[in-house]
């Protein structure tokens, strides 16, 4: 496992009358206290339990580097198949390193109602977190196959999708590493960053019972991760 510093400055959506945060490295909440899966990527190569889908991901210096091959159509995908599962928690270490977005996203690969099974999911960049529903939101299939075939969403749909999101800006240093916590807990995501609020989503389709992927999607090359972590209750 590799300690790495930490920043982070959370927008003003937070920081209410100007109420300090909790100092950098304190948790909200106590972790959940059953670890499915953990990765420091002290070896060489990627753990068995990694699946790799248009990816040259790596393991280097000790840290995992995700890498979308280049001219690929699809960013890089660094995925572990999950019992089903209904709650869970995702604590990841991160630096941007030449790209500056990934996604941690959720999916039941036997559900048929959304694209790809997609469940619910989070964007991080260096500017903003973005918590998705994607089961009854943009990737559900009556809203991702109109818009693949060229069709235009009408008011009414865009004005349900924008209920199934929720959207914080944030300032990460990229010369930095950060610690990110994802948490589903019934029909709420929580997401913190270096131990600060950084988004929550409640929505139906997040408390989809059987959950049993979990990808780390990479946009371009590169981000680093470590000190990865699945729990669950």
């Amino acid at each position: 496992m590799n300690p790495h510093p930490v920043s982070l400055t959370v927008a003003a959506a937070f920081a209410v009358g100007g109420m300090a945060f909790a100092p950098l490295g304190l948790r909200a909440e106590e972790p959940l206290p059953k670890i499915l899966f953990q990765d420091d990527f002290s070896g060489t190569a990627l753990k068995k339990e990694w699946g790799s889908w248009k990816s040259e991901t790596v393991v280097r210096d000790g840290v995992m580097v995700g890498i979308t091959p280049k001219g690929s159509d699809h960013p890089s995908v660094n995925t572990i198949q999950l019992p089903p599962l209904s709650d869970m928690e995702v604590d990841v270490s991160f630096k941007f390193a030449g790209s500056n977005r990934f996604n941690v996203m959720f999916r039941d690969l036997d559900y048929k109602g959304s694209h790809a099974g997609h469940i619910c999911h989070v964007s991080v960049t260096d500017k903003s977190v973005t918590i998705n529903d994607g089961k009854t939101g943009i990737f559900a299939n009556e809203y991702y196959d109109k818009r693949k075939a060229g069709g235009k969403l009408t008011e009414a749909e865009n004005q349900t999708l924008a209920k199934k999101q929720s959207s914080t800006p944030v300032t990460l240093d990229p010369e930095k590493w950060h610690d990110l916590v994802i948490r589903i807990q019934g029909d709420t995501l929580k997401v913190w960053i270096d131990g600060n609020p950084a988004g929550t989503l409640q929505s139906e389709g997040i408390a989809h019972p059987t959950k049993s992927n979990m990808n780390l999607t990479t946009v371009d090359r590169e981000v680093h991760y470590d000190n990865f972590a699945i729990r669950t209750p």
